[in-house]
Parts: structure tokens; C-alpha cells; sequence
């Protein structure tokens, strides 16, 4: 049975969306990934039941479009303990599992000192900033604990999907999901290998 009018007035007015820009770059060059660092998390601890993610971006005179990696994380925060010696800008916890430099522009917090840093580089299980500041020490003591906001995201793509292309014509396109996870990032691909992509932007629209 259909709904009524009242019915349909009801529901446009109890559900409704709250939209933010979770990436914003003046370009993206030719065959690069855009990092964790650029883009803001999708918190949907609220239980949102709807996620939609429309992809915005101004295409050159390329012949390929842009990939689109949806990755998720139960914490959108990396923890641990550096146990070893004292080390004025890397930190090493021989229990992370980090993939190699992508950390890079996150901030990792020495809770313990309370000192920060924005991370330079990282291997498997070390994290290189240039210095750190704000803190006691400023420096990484054994049995300092440490965390780094928008990271331990998946290695694998919760999904993935090719956007549509045409050169030199501007992209708007909307992939829409029902929500599981709890935090969300996306990691967009430009697939040509010689032309940069313009303004591209990233919208998050969830469904309250």
C-alpha cells in the first residue's frame, strides 16, 4: 500500500542527512593515492543506517579515471608502548603492524610525556617525526604509551569501485551503503598516468 501524504510528510521529516566534505584537494597528481592524513574519518558509532559517498572532481585530457578505496577500522586510533631506549624522534613497538609510510601527516601523541609530533615516516613497526614538542621530555622514554588519531584502518578494501570517465569534463558520482563498520576512510586513486585530476572532493552523506 502506498503511503499517505501525512506519512510521507512524517518521514521527510524524521529522516533526514548530515553531509561533510571528508577530502578537499586542489589536485591530485597523475598515478598517486591520495594518504589517511588527507582524509577525515566517517564516525558511525552513532549506529547511522545509510553511508553515501559522492565522489567530485574535474577531469583533465587523460585517458583513465579515478579509483575509489573505502576502508574501514574498529578505533580510528592506533595504540602501544614503545619499550625500547631512549630516542629523541622514533618510536618502536615491536607489536605494530603498520604498513610502510602510511602514517605519514598523521600526529602521534607520547601520552606519557604529552608531547606530539607529525609523523615523517613509518615501517612496520617504527614511527618517524622530524621532532617532538609540547611535552616534558620531548622525547620517547621506555614505557612511554603512544596513539595516533586516524589511523589502524584495514589493509584491504572494505569496497572499491572505478568511477566513471570522460576527459576534461567534470565527475560527480555517488556510491550508496547500508553501515556496518564503525569508522570509515576513503582513499581515492588517480589511474592515469600522466594527468593530474582538479578539485577533487570527497562528500560523506549519513542517514540519522
Amino acid at each position: 500500500m502506498p503511503l499517505s501524504e501525512n506519512e510521507l510528510a512524517m518521514l521527510r521529516h524524521t529522516r533526514h542527512q548530515v553531509m561533510a566534505t571528508i577530502i578537499n584537494l586542489a589536485a591530485l597528481a597523475a598515478a598517486t593515492t591520495t594518504t589517511l592524513a588527507q582524509c577525515a574519518a566517517i564516525d558511525l558509532r552513532r549506529g547511522q543506517p545509510t553511508l553515501a559517498l559522492t565522489i567530485k572532481a574535474i577531469y583533465g585530457a587523460g585517458t583513465r579515471g579515478l579509483r575509489v578505496h573505502v576502508r574501514t577500522s574498529p578505533t580510528n586510533s592506533a595504540t602501544g608502548t614503545h619499550p625500547g631506549a631512549i630516542n629523541l624522534t622514533v618510536m618502536t613497538d615491536p607489536t605494530a603492524h603498520f604498513r610502510v609510510n602510511e602514517l605519514i601527516g598523521l600526529t602521534i601523541l607520547n601520552v606519557t610525556d604529552g608531547s606530539s609530533g607529525v609523523i615523517t615516516a613509518n615501517t612496520l613497526n617504527t614511527v618517524t617525526v622530524a621532532a617532538l614538542a609540547g611535552g616534558v621530555t620531548n622525547q620517547w622514554n621506555p614505557g612511554d604509551a603512544y596513539s595516533i588519531a586516524g589511523a589502524d584502518y584495514d589493509a584491504t578494501d572494505w569496497d572499491v569501485w572505478d568511477t566513471a570517465f570522460t576527459a576534461s569534463v567534470a565527475l560527480r558520482e555517488t556510491e550508496n551503503y547500508d553501515t556496518d563498520p564503525v569508522y570509515v576512510k576513503v582513499l581515492v586513486e588517480n589511474l592515469d598516468p600522466a594527468v593530474a585530476v582538479t578539485l577533487l572532493r570527497v562528500v560523506a552523506s549519513l542517514g540519522v
